[in-house]
């Protein structure tokens, strides 16, 4: 009788969750975001948390909002530039204030993936309002480094 031997080898990959990044905000009732969290996660949902929680912790009282995107907004890039913009302006006798997040590759396309995402919060949005960059920086700079 023949025996045959079989080796199994077993290739243990490491792979580890792309971090991610997750904008909320905290807003008055009057619908306007009156402050912000960016914070990284494991996923997005963890990162949108993240963000929640750290509006919470700086002891924020409004109703917090995590701002949720598509994917054309590119928050589930873990690399390249990350923009944040804001826009003022009146809205039927009310101060309105919306931030927009944006990721890519560069910083110009960060911008234009911004302005998507605040489109997305800011239904009345338009160019003529324009807006403000108010952070802008390197995505990986914004990971929690393990120690």
């Amino acid at each position: 009788m023949k025996t045959i031997n079989i080796i199994v080898a077993f290739l243990l990959i490491n792979i580890s969750a792309a971090a991610q990044i997750g904008l909320a905000v905290e807003k008055n009732e009057n619908g306007s975001s009156v402050r912000y969290a960016i914070q990284s996660g494991k996923d997005l949902d963890d990162a949108l948390q993240n963000a929640y929680q750290s509006l919470k912790d700086e002891g924020a009282t409004g109703m917090i909002v995590k701002m949720k995107q598509e994917e054309d907004c590119g928050h589930q890039l873990n690399k390249g530039y990350y923009v944040l913009i804001r826009c003022d302006r009146k809205q039927g006798g009310y101060f309105m204030l919306t931030y927009g997040l944006g990721v890519g590759a560069s910083k110009s396309e960060a911008l234009k993936k911004a302005l998507i995402h605040l489109k997305e919060f800011d239904w009345g949005f338009e160019d003529k309002y324009g807006y403000d960059i108010i952070e802008e920086g390197k995505v990986e700079d914004l990971f929690k480094k393990e120690e």
